[in-house]
């Protein structure tokens, strides 16, 4: 049964169309009313159109009308019956019209069903690819459930790795750091050390007698001190940015500029060394210590093969370590190259060629002070000028001796003995004033640096009644110092802390202020700027454009300084809002949060007036210090701009004994 089925089947084609013919002759034999019938062939057509195609449809509908015009030629009489023999026409135009549609019939049935067949192939198609898709979201599932595991594994695994590169770099750095500077360490790490020439300052320390110290006591003592020497030491050094090159015994060698480039860096090596000594104090010792720094060009690098080691070399080296070995123990001396960039911070004395005179120098020196009060009567008697310039020439000191004898030869020229004494200062001058240096062939400026100088005693700045009445209020203020004297010499702006601490309490007093308000202003004035240590050195004073990222730093700074005053112990929330809002503007265009008027603190407001007049009549770079009639004026037009609060200026004026500001620029009267 099932073979004859199949077999049915795979010959359904030709047994269909056999069925059809053998249909056609029964029907044309048998059945009388044949006309009638021709419809009956719609339906084996449409069947074979709708189940074998059109081709089968079509060749059905063919060889069916064959067929039939085969039994009408054959026997027309039986056709007849239905038309008169006149109507012929009728009977052959009916046959052909039905052939058109029999085979017309075909053709749509069977292309209908090709359609279907082509739509059923799709729709095969698309359960397979839905049974594939189906069997690929389960195998998606599977792999996603076991991904989660995989990578919760494989996150596992990298955090122990990572863990383990964190704990390998953190021994290694640990490794470095105990052995190099810091920030050596985390540049040579990072690959962004260079070799290369470039401008800095170099400071060579050492102990006087220390061989025979150590020579005389027991070697825990001795490496125990000088552990504690060194702590000391390295403090007052890293403060000030300075990296330590190597220690070479109980001497120290430095390099300020290396390997981060800071623009001021022989301010910071002078206020290291001026440190370090005060710092030997602190020591339970009777050592002294001998400090020489110079400023120049050096070759600065990693040195060695396997074992590397940041340094620098070149002249300028060689010329701090002369300097060290030349300098009286407790002092500091310099080279002329640093001596031309800290001169305006630092009081500096010039070193002599005297080789042990120092007694004879002293009675010279009383001897000029004498002659030079009494020139302050009489400045232009040639005999004490000739007397005064000798004194000098005495001293060493050629170049003052030559001024002298120079200013004689203008009042009278035809002095010969002032000028044959200014021929020899000149002949003499390298000789007395210049220091011969082992390994130099030219003789060498030198200078001892005695100390800060005190911005408050600039004339130009503060009038010298300011000073008298309020420089005393400085005095009993206890503040870290050294850290402002830091941040100060990254911009070179030393001092600046202070003269902003005294203007703000002085403008304080005369506005009406309490004693507490006055003394936070005083503090604030200090420390207003501590906050620019977010800011890069590299930006700090820049005269180029700011990036977005760096205005966005630099308006950060008065909220990190009030964070910073918080860590220093300093609770005060007035401190904290006068320190926050210090750049602030009285029109509301200031920063960081926009306030207007009477919204920012009168002490935020006295500080940003105090701070811009310290700045107007500061020396800074490619700026020369304003006197402070020309800043009055400046402050003015900024006031009238709406910068500043017009009764802090009128305040300011009053204190300088200026004219007071006219009353329109006055938002409110003064405050008593």
């Amino acid at each position: 049964m099932e073979k004859i089925k199949r077999y049915v089947f795979d010959h359904f084609e030709s047994h269909f169309i056999f069925t059809i013919l053998v249909s056609v002759i029964l029907i044309n034999f048998f059945i009388y009313s044949k006309i009638a019938f021709l419809n009956f062939y719609y339906l084996p057509i449409m069947l074979a159109g709708y189940y074998l195609g059109r081709r089968t449809a079509v060749l059905g509908a063919f060889f069916t009308i064959l067929m039939v015009w085969v039994f009408v030629l054959a026997d027309l009489d039986h056709y007849y019956y239905y038309y008169a023999q006149e109507e012929k026409f009728h009977l052959y135009f009916h046959l052909t019209v039905w052939a058109g549609f029999l085979v017309l019939a075909g053709w749509i049935i069977g292309g209908l069903k090709e359609k279907l067949r082509f739509t059923d192939k799709l729709r095969e198609e698309l359960a397979q690819e839905k049974q594939l898709l189906d069997i690929t979201n389960n195998r998606l599932n599977d792999y996603s459930s076991q991904l989660e595991t995989k990578v919760s594994e494989r996150t596992q695994e990298l955090e122990r790795s990572q863990g383990n590169v964190e704990s390998l770099k953190t021994r290694v750095e640990d490794a470095l750091f105990s052995v190099m500077d810091s920030k050596v360490a985390r540049l040579m790490i990072e690959g962004k050390l260079r070799n290369e020439k470039r401008r800095i300052s170099v400071l060579f320390s050492d102990l006087k007698d220390f061989t025979l110290y150590s020579e005389q006591n027991p070697p825990e003592r001795v490496i125990n001190e000088l552990n504690v020497y060194l702590a000391e030491m390295e403090d007052c050094i890293t403060q000030f940015y300075g990296h330590i090159d190597k220690y070479i015994g109980d001497g120290i060698m430095v390099e300020f500029g290396a390997p981060v480039k800071y623009k001021n860096h022989a301010v910071l090596a002078v206020l290291a060394g001026l440190t370090m000594q005060e710092g030997m104090k602190k020591i339970p010792t009777q050592w002294k210590m001998r400090v020489g720094i110079a400023t120049g060009v050096s070759v600065v690098g990693l040195l060695g093969l396997k074992r590397k080691s940041y340094s620098c070399i070149g002249n300028t080296v060689n010329l701090a370590s002369r300097l060290e070995e030349l300098c009286e123990p407790g002092e500091v001396y310099i080279d002329h190259n640093t001596y031309m960039i800290v001169q305006q911070f630092f009081h500096v004395s010039r070193i002599r060629s005297v080789y042990g005179k120092r007694e004879a120098d002293k009675i010279v020196e009383a001897e000029i002070q004498s002659l030079e009060n009494l020139l302050n009567q009489n400045p232009n008697d040639a005999q004490m000028l000739f007397a005064l310039g000798q004194a000098f020439f005495k001293k060493r000191a050629a170049s003052a001796a030559m001024e002298v004898f120079q200013k004689i030869l203008k009042i009278n020229p035809n002095h010969v003995e002032a000028r044959e004494a200014y021929a020899e200062a000149e002949k003499n001058q390298d000789e007395y004033e210049k220091i011969a240096i082992r390994g130099k062939k030219e003789r060498v400026s030198i200078y001892r640096v005695i100390g800060l100088k005190d911005p408050l005693m600039d004339r130009n700045k503060i009038p010298r009644y300011f000073f008298d009445r309020y420089a005393s209020v400085t005095a009993n203020i206890k503040l870290p110092m050294e850290l402002i004297h830091a941040s100060e010499a990254v911009d070179g702006t030393l001092g600046h802390g202070k003269t902003v601490a005294l203007l703000s309490y002085a403008l304080a007093e005369k506005l009406g202020l309490s004693h507490k308000e006055k003394e936070e202003l005083l503090i604030a004035g200090y420390l207003h700027d501590l906050g620019k240590i977010i800011i890069p050195h590299e930006i700090r004073g820049t005269d180029r454009p700011l990036s977005k990222y760096e205005q966005a730093l630099v308006y950060q700074h008065p909220t990190e300084t009030s964070r910073m005053i918080k860590q220093l112990g300093y609770t005060s929330e007035i401190l904290h809002n006068y320190v926050k809002n210090h750049h602030e503007h009285y029109d509301g265009s200031g920063y960081p949060d926009k306030l207007k008027g009477e919204q920012i603190p009168l002490g935020s407001r006295i500080l940003s007036i105090a701070n811009d007049f310290d700045v107007l009549t500061s020396n800074r770079k490619n700026q020369v210090g304003l006197n402070y009639q020309t800043a009055i004026k400046k402050l003015q037009r900024k006031t009238k701009a709406g910068k500043y609060d017009p009764q802090c200026l009128a305040a300011l004026m009053q204190l300088l004994n200026l004219q007071t500001t006219p009353p329109r620029l006055l938002a409110f009267p003064l405050r008593t």
